[in-house]
């Protein structure tokens, strides 16, 4: 039987959610990753895009905050499990991103 590596919580320090621009940058086990903030809360996705690594920091939501667009090429991936939408066989890992008080935690949804 396999199972899956679950992960904890993580502070991500030197984010204050009231006062940051975002999408903004922040790190996960020293992984570089972008965090949004949506309609319904915040969500992270990892910082380059797996095509030709164009940066997230720069990608727009779509479809009401559910997905978000490379500016590069424009492949487009669900922030609920990362899965791409226009870009078959491609994948971007996506963070729950949760808020307690001035900070910010996340965790992977699909690691």
């Amino acid at each position: 039987m396999t199972t899956m590596t679950e992960y904890s919580w993580q502070a991500l320090k030197g984010l204050d959610p009231e006062t940051a621009t975002f999408p903004a940058r922040a790190n996960f086990e020293g992984e570089g990753i972008v965090i949004f903030r949506t309609k319904d809360g915040f969500r992270g996705t990892q910082r380059g895009c797996p095509h030709m690594q164009a940066t997230m920091l720069n990608g727009e939501l779509t479809a009401n905050d559910t997905m978000v667009r490379c500016p590069l090429h424009v492949f487009t991936f669900k922030l609920s499990d990362g899965k791409g939408v226009n870009c078959p066989g491609f994948k971007i890992k996506v963070f729950e991103v949760r808020q307690d008080g001035q900070t910010l935690y996340a965790r992977p949804v699909n690691a």
